[in-house]
């Protein structure tokens, strides 16, 4: 594979999740699936991570400018949208792959780490790769229940609460049974989740999820309502429907909020990019990652020298790669570090300058 690529420099090279009994065999059908390994891709874009430092592109009528936009505010068309390094977007999305890891594959699902991976994608965001032999074998409906387990779509308040019973000696609410703090998997995290908005106290976050009437219901008891819910006790259900309680723990799950890409998880014959190759596009490694918490992708993932070249730039933000600063540059002719350059390029904001001398 080492000759082939050196002979052949493809613009990218991905491989196949899919494992076959004869994987030279062709047609397709003759190479028999024997398994597939499960993938979560976590994108910038496609989660809904964006930043006023990335760069909107009309290529219609050619105007340009920052931020995020759907749509041309010159001439209307739909314009493309290109993602530039910000330290903000790149700590959230590591908080998502960590959650992902540590809250669902790991903690709910019982994985060993050893059988997890996470890669950088090369361009805007991350891979994570679980090899195990357990869920090798997994149809694509049973990863689509996985997907949903890990957004918290397939929650069910009626698979986590049981018989009414009294909230305790002398009280004359009625409770039902349900989770406490310790139960495992999403039954502890709705109760963790709802004892942190009780202690809290947030109106307007309730206000997004209930009418105001359970708001004031839910605040004017929240603490006799923590102190049953730390004993497995869910208080007044004609009050506060249960479904109340989960759609909170919805809302403050550890991925809640962000458009997974589910397409990926659930495709058991999905090309992915093959970890420690060259983006294409960006020009930088699509590397396996070793630390997570201390990963820079713009520092550790730089592939070209750093021999400066001439290049035109239409427009680019303010950004960092490698430990040193760029830009901003609007419609101006100057000199960059290679992996510099080609990023931008390959961004589809500049080119390469008529009068450089490379």
């Amino acid at each position: 594979m080492n000759r082939f690529l050196r002979e052949k420099v493809p613009f990218y090279i991905s491989y196949s999740v899919g494992y076959f009994k004869f994987p030279s065999a062709t047609p397709m059908e003759n190479k028999i699936l024997l398994g597939s390994d499960l993938v979560f891709e976590f994108d910038a874009d496609e989660v809904g991570l964006f930043s006023e430092k990335d760069v909107w592109i009309c290529d219609t009528c050619g105007a340009a400018g920052f931020g995020y936009r759907d749509r041309c505010p010159r001439c209307g068309s739909p314009v493309r949208v290109e993602i530039f390094p910000d330290e903000e977007r790149e700590e959230k999305l590591k908080a998502m792959v960590d959650a992902l890891i540590k809250d669902f594959l790991l903690d709910d699902f019982g994985l060993s780490p050893k059988e997890v991976s996470i890669n950088f994608s090369g361009n805007r965001g991350y891979h994570v790769h679980v090899r195990s032999p357990d869920l090798r074998e997994l149809s694509k409906e049973a990863r689509i229940e996985i997907a949903e387990y890990i957004t918290g779509q397939s929650i069910n308040p009626s698979h986590l609460f049981g018989e009414a019973v009294p909230c305790g000696r002398g009280s004359p609410l009625l409770c039902v049974k349900g989770p406490s703090p310790s139960s495992r998997g999403w039954p502890g995290r709705v109760a963790r989740s709802v004892l942190r908005v009780l202690r809290e106290k947030d109106p307007s976050f309730l206000s997004g999820i209930v009418d105001e009437k359970v708001v004031k219901v839910i605040l004017s008891n929240a603490s006799l309502y923590a102190s049953f819910i730390e004993r497995g006790l869910w208080p007044a259900p004609k009050l506060v429907p249960l479904s109340v309680w989960v759609d909170i723990a919805r809302k403050t799950a550890p991925l809640s909020g962000y458009i997974i890409d589910t397409n990926t998880s659930v495709d058991i014959h999905r090309l992915i990019r093959l970890p420690n190759s060259i983006h294409g596009t960006t020009g930088l490694i699509a590397k396996e990652v070793k630390n997570l918490a201390s990963f820079d992708p713009y520092r550790d993932a730089i592939a070209l020298p750093s021999r400066e070249v001439t290049v035109k730039v239409r427009i680019a933000p303010e950004f960092s790669m490698n430990g040193k600063t760029f830009g901003p540059f609007e419609n101006e002719e100057v000199q960059l570090p290679l992996y510099v350059a080609y990023y931008l390029i390959g961004r589809g904001v500049a080119e390469w300058s008529l009068t450089s001398k490379e």
